[in-house]
């Protein structure tokens, strides 16, 4: 029989205040409870983008987003390696960041080194030849593309090479050890095409397109869901089965659910269609956890969190016509003045606290 353990916010902090009153006299009993460890997977909706403040442009990770702010109400630890972009595979293996660069540099050899390139290419990464990267997941991938033997007197000689640098980050999974107590993550938009049906059905509100990029996504939820039950399981199993893993959904994109396309006439209830696809990965999302949570073994649940509720239905998405009333919208509108084209169509802060809101209710 499967042995459960609740990590909830309302105890943790109960015992944390416990012991901020009794003090250091307070005999081994009363002694302080670890300090729970949260680790944040996933991509943009998990990052942060839309939140407004970014630790760096390249995944987009905020210190606003839904993860940051449960871990403070836990008075957890908390480690965001979530990603802009990302999809499930990215859980399991390691993802390139941006283009590469390339540097050049000569190193002596030392005697007679048999494979200079491989001692050329340890001193390089011993040197951070390509730089330091900016996150402590990240790291750069060096190959080289070109090099020259240089002759000196005796045995010495030196290699001048250059390297192609490929600045990537770690498999989200590495963050997760054997001492984490709960995962937090939402992810699967862009393996659907997240930003294709944005464009089409959003910003160009292309009727044939929009229908395209929708058929598309719901042909690719079965493989979602096979793709989230195998990553989550992995992350199970690293975790020794003890942490928590909450796979959060997405908000409604639209604040209506009808809304025709292209808007003079109408050939394509786009919001209909949006609406219903929504619901069906949701299905998918919360069926692939259920699955997950009764074959596995470990004190670790694994939970399906609908965020909708919290957001009030549709009542907080983007209002679709051309000449839009978003004043009621926790997600940053296409076109959003002082706004980047990554954080469009993502939560802001309300938003983010909303997700965070139907995150805590899950946990208690």
């Amino acid at each position: 029989m499967r042995t459960r353990r609740t990590l909830s916010v309302a105890t943790s902090v109960a015992a944390a205040a416990v012991v901020a009153v009794v003090g250091v006299s307070a005999p081994a009993a009363m002694a302080a409870p670890p300090v729970p460890e949260v680790v944040q997977l996933g991509d943009s909706y998990s990052a942060g983008n839309g939140a407004g403040t970014y630790t760096g442009q390249r995944c987009w990770r905020s210190p606003d987003n839904y993860g940051a702010r449960v871990a403070e109400q836990m008075g957890a630890t908390y480690d965001n390696v979530a990603c802009s972009g990302a999809v499930v595979a990215d859980i399991l293996e390691p993802r390139s960041l941006g283009s590469s660069t390339t540097r050049t540099a000569t190193y002596e050899l030392p005697g007679r080194v048999a494979n200079v390139e491989r001692h050329w290419l340890r001193q390089a990464q011993r040197q951070q030849l390509c730089g330091t990267p900016a996150q402590d997941d990240w790291y750069f991938d060096y190959t080289i593309t070109d090099s020259t033997l240089i002759k000196g007197t005796g045995t010495n000689r030196g290699l001048t090479a250059t390297a192609e640098c490929q600045l990537t980050a770690a498999p989200q999974i590495d963050a997760v050890t054997k001492d984490t107590d709960a995962v937090f993550l939402t992810i699967g938009g862009n393996d659907v095409g997240f930003s294709t049906i944005v464009l089409w059905c959003m910003a160009a509100r292309n009727a044939a397109a929009c229908q395209q990029s929708l058929d598309a996504a719901n042909a690719r939820i079965p493989q979602l869901q096979t793709d989230i039950e195998e990553a989550l399981a992995a992350v199970h199993e690293r975790s020794n089965g003890r942490a928590d893993i909450h796979l959060l959904g997405y908000p409604f994109l639209l604040n209506t659910d009808s809304y025709g396309i292209p808007e003079a006439a109408p050939t394509y209830d786009a919001g209909a269609a949006l609406a219903t696809f929504q619901d069906r990965g949701d299905g998918a999302m919360a069926e692939a956890m259920a699955t997950l949570d009764s074959r596995l073994d470990g004190p670790g649940d694994l939970t399906f969190v609908d965020v909708k509720p919290a957001w009030g239905g549709h009542t907080h998405g983007l209002d679709p016509r051309s000449t839009p009333d978003n004043s009621d919208a926790w997600l940053v509108p296409v076109g959003a003045p002082g706004a980047q084209i990554p954080e469009w169509v993502h939560p802001t802060v309300e938003g983010y606290q909303a997700s965070a809101d139907a995150l805590l209710a899950a946990i208690d």
